[in-house]
C-alpha cells in the first residue's frame, strides 16, 4: 500500500491552508474531512483582523461580508464604552465561503481530499496508520506524517497522547435576519449571562451573528436567555427569525503538546486561540505556516519528534510571550465580579486610559496593551482599591 507523505485530519481553514503550502512544495498530501461539505457546520463569529490576514498572505475575497471599525462594550452597569479609531480593524467573513476558498487552493496545488470520512483511530510506529470510516466502509491509510487539524476534541491529539486537558469555554451562536448596517461590534459582559467570557452581536451581510461564551453551564441555554432578557440586546434581536444556530467548545491555549513522533497539531486541535477573545483564525493560520516550514525540513529524512521539535520552538518565539500574558489576564478577568468589571470599564473610559488603549491596542496581539495597563496599575489604586489590585497582580 502506497503511503502519502502527509495526512491532514480536518478540512477546516487551517488544515486546508497548511495542505496547500505542503502540496505546493511537491508533497503528496491527503486531507480527510468527516463532513460532506467544506465549511459546514461551523461555530465561529467569523472575525479576522484585516492586518493579520494580510500578514499571513491571504488576499481579501468575496467572502468578506462586513468591515469593522470599532467596538462598543456593555459592562454589567450597561454604561457603554466605545473604541473607534476610524479605520478598518477587522473583517467579518462568510466562514463557509472562506473555508471553500482555501480548500480550492489546496486542491489546485495538488492536495487530495477524502470527504465524508471520519478518522476513528491513529497508530504511530514505522509510519502513521490512520483508521477511517466513510462511504466506502472502513479503511486504513498510511503516511509518513500526520497533522491533526481536527478541532478541540482532536482524535489525532488524543491518540498521540498530546492532550493534557479538555478545559474549554462553551460557546453558542445563532444568526438572525437584520437589515441594519453596522461597522461596530457589540460586546456584552456580566455573570448573569456570560460568566467567564462575554456575548456578542456582529453584523454579517443580511444577518446578525449573536453569540455567547461561558465557563459555567450550557452556552446555548444562556444564549437564549441573553436574547430574551438582556436589557439592551433583547430590544435589538428578540423575536427576530432565527436562521440557524451552532455550538461548540473554544479550547484553552497551552493545554496540549503540539508535536511528537510523526505528528503535528494545528488550529483548534493545538489550542491555537487568542485567550481574551477566543478567536482562532489568525493564530491558527500563522502557526500553519510555521508547521509547513518545519514539516518540509523534517520530511527530508524522517519526521521524528527531534526533527519536529522546531515547530514548538518557532511557536513559542512567535506567540509564547503573547499567550503567557493574555492567559494571565484571562484568568484575572474570569474571577472578576460584576462590580469589579464595572470599575474596570469606568477606568477604561478615562481619557488617559482611553488614549493608551487607542495607542497600544492591536486586534490580533493583546499582550502589549495588557502590560501597558498593568504598568499604569499604581496610578489606578484609588479607583480600583488595593485589595483588588493585589489580587490581580497575584495572577501575574
Amino acid at each position: 500500500m502506497r503511503a502519502h507523505d502527509v495526512i491532514i485530519v480536518g478540512g477546516g481553514p487551517v488544515g486546508c491552508f497548511l495542505g496547500a503550502s505542503l502540496a505546493e512544495r511537491g508533497f503528496d498530501v491527503l486531507i480527510i474531512e468527516e463532513h460532506a461539505e467544506i465549511g459546514n457546520p461551523v461555530c465561529c463569529a467569523g472575525i479576522v483582523g484585516a492586518a493579520g490576514l494580510n500578514a499571513i498572505g491571504i488576499k481579501r475575497g468575496d467572502w468578506v461580508l462586513n468591515e469593522l471599525r470599532g467596538a462598543i462594550f456593555y459592562p454589567p452597569s450597561l454604561e457603554p464604552f466605545t473604541i473607534n479609531r476610524g479605520k478598518v480593524e477587522a473583517l467579518v467573513i462568510d466562514r463557509a465561503a472562506f473555508d471553500r476558498d482555501l480548500a480550492m487552493r489546496a486542491a489546485e496545488e495538488g492536495a487530495s481530499f477524502l470527504m465524508r470520512t471520519k478518522c476513528v483511530d491513529v497508530k504511530f510506529d514505522e509510519c502513521v496508520r490512520v483508521k477511517a470510516i466513510g462511504a466506502s466502509g472502513k479503511q486504513e491509510i498510511r503516511s509518513r506524517l500526520c497533522i491533526g487539524a481536527d478541532g478541540p476534541a482532536s482524535v489525532v491529539a488524543r491518540r498521540a497522547g498530546l492532550l493534557k486537558s479538555t478545559q474549554a469555554i462553551n460557546a453558542a451562536q445563532l444568526e438572525v435576519f437584520s437589515a441594519e448596517a453596522s461597522d461596530i461590534a457589540e460586546l456584552y459582559f456580566g455573570r448573569d449571562f456570560a460568566p467567564g467570557f462575554f456575548a456578542w452581536i456582529v453584523k454579517a451581510g443580511d444577518v446578525a451573528r449573536v453569540g455567547l461564551g461561558t465557563t459555567e453551564g450550557a452556552a446555548l441555554q444562556k444564549l437564549f436567555r441573553f436574547i430574551k432578557s438582556h436589557p439592551i440586546a433583547s430590544r435589538k434581536i428578540n423575536g427576530r427569525k432565527v436562521i440557524h444556530f451552532t455550538s461548540g467548545p473554544i479550547p484553552q491555549p497551552m493545554t496540549r503538546k503540539i508535536y511528537s513522533d510523526r505528528v503535528l497539531l494545528v488550529g483548534d486541535a493545538a489550542g491555537h486561540i487568542k485567550p481574551l477573545t477566543g478567536g482562532g483564525l489568525f493564530v491558527g493560520l500563522s502557526c500553519a505556516r510555521l508547521a509547513a516550514d518545519v514539516a518540509v525540513r523534517a520530511l527530508e529524512n524522517e519526521p521524528t519528534a527531534e526533527a519536529l521539535r522546531e515547530y514548538e520552538k518557532e511557536f513559542k518565539k512567535r506567540f509564547g510571550n503573547e499567550l503567557s500574558v493574555t492567559l494571565r489576564a484571562q484568568r484575572a478577568f474570569q474571577r472578576m465580579s460584576d462590580a469589579e468589571l464595572d470599575k474596570i470599564f469606568k477606568i477604561f473610559a478615562r481619557e488617559d486610559i482611553r488614549e493608551l488603549i487607542m495607542e497600544r491596542g492591536d486586534f490580533d496581539f493583546h499582550g502589549d496593551l495588557v502590560k501597558a495597563l498593568l504598568r499604569r496599575g499604581i496610578t489606578l489604586l484609588p479607583s480600583l482599591g488595593l485589595g483588588w489590585l493585589l489580587k490581580s497582580f497575584k495572577t501575574f
